[in-house]
């Protein structure tokens, strides 16, 4: 298989990350890092060694053939970088949620229109195993009808500045619901608080829906534990998804409550009470593949895109109401 050139642009928490990853792929023929700090550059460069060539920005939109650029800078920058990129015919991998204004979402596709390249934003869940599984089991229908879905995500920092837990935590969450559906989320009410004073919401609860089943999503950066949980509600079965348990990853419940039939009102009618089922549950676990790495490696080897503007831009749009 023949080896492309990459560059990272942005070398913070994730660029390292992403440089780690990508070192230890063997994807790439050359791997060539830029940061306008040039100190995080030392770290890296102190670090990976000659694994990693030190760039200037100006030397990656001019060089022909670095053709692939992973960003992982922040939202408020981006879109400078991308249309610069862009115009350089580059293939751009960009860390979520890449830019959060929509006007620039409506400008970078000009750009895109105009030099055909593959733009993909970095919704790292769409690239994992288990929430593809989970696609896979609502659309065989063994659940039944999806009447609720319910998802957990705290943890205990890291607190950001500049975007609130909803735009750090949850976009995760409204990814995977539009993964799971590619149907119109609807956000119904939201409740903030701004536990540290510093005008950011580091709790929310969002109340969406979609394709009439009804979702709740719990984010927090100020939880004494880490918690990583969907559950499903079906009209046939139950299932949940506790990514930080290892041995029993996802639990099929075979439960379900049902009412009886009512033909006629009678004395006896308020007495009638639900039917609840409670079967044997089942668990799942599946062969583990990172998702950053199936996430580089779709990157560069597909031709589908699923994680492309419009599914960015989707999210960003349900975010906006969330302020």
């Amino acid at each position: 298989m023949k080896k492309h050139n990459i560059a990272i642009i942005g070398l913070g928490y994730w660029g390292t990350i992403v440089t780690n990853t990508i070192i230890s792929m063997g994807l790439f023929k050359k791997i060539f890092i830029y940061d306008n700090d040039v100190s995080k550059v030392k770290i890296i460069k102190k670090k990976f060694g000659n694994k990693v060539i030190s760039i200037k920005f100006d030397q990656i939109k001019n060089n022909k053939k670095i053709k692939n650029v992973f960003l992982a800078t922040p939202p408020r920058i981006n879109f400078k970088i991308l249309k610069t990129l862009i115009k350089h015919k580059k293939n751009i991998l960009i860390e979520k949620p890449g830019m959060i204004d929509l006007k620039y979402f409506d400008l970078i596709e000009k750009e895109l229109n105009k030099n055909k390249i593959k733009l993909s934003f970095g919704y790292i869940y769409i690239y994992n195993n288990y929430i593809r599984y989970l696609k896979k089991i609502i659309q065989s229908k063994k659940l039944g009808k999806i009447k609720y879905i319910n998802f957990q995500r705290q943890n205990f920092g890291p607190i950001r500045n500049r975007v609130s837990a909803t735009y750090d935590l949850a976009t995760h969450d409204i990814s995977i619901l539009s993964f799971l559906f590619n149907k119109n989320i609807k956000l119904k009410k939201i409740i903030n608080h701004d536990i540290l004073g510093k005008n950011n919401y580091d709790i929310s609860f969002l109340n969406l829906e979609v394709n009439g089943a009804q979702i709740d999503i719990n984010v927090s950066w100020l939880n004494p534990e880490k918690i990583r949980k969907i559950i499903i509600i079906g009209s046939k079965k139950m299932l949940l998804f506790d990514e930080m348990n290892l041995n029993e990853p996802i639990k099929i419940y075979n439960n379900y409550v049902s009412f009886p039939k009512i033909n006629r009102f009678s004395k006896l009618y308020f007495n009638q009470s639900k039917y609840i089922f409670r079967g044997k549950s089942k668990s799942i676990r599946l062969s583990i593949q990172k998702p950053l790495n199936v996430e580089i490696k779709e990157f560069i080897k597909s031709k589908k895109n699923l994680t492309d503007l419009k599914f960015s831009k989707n999210i960003i749009k349900i975010l906006k109401n969330t302020k």
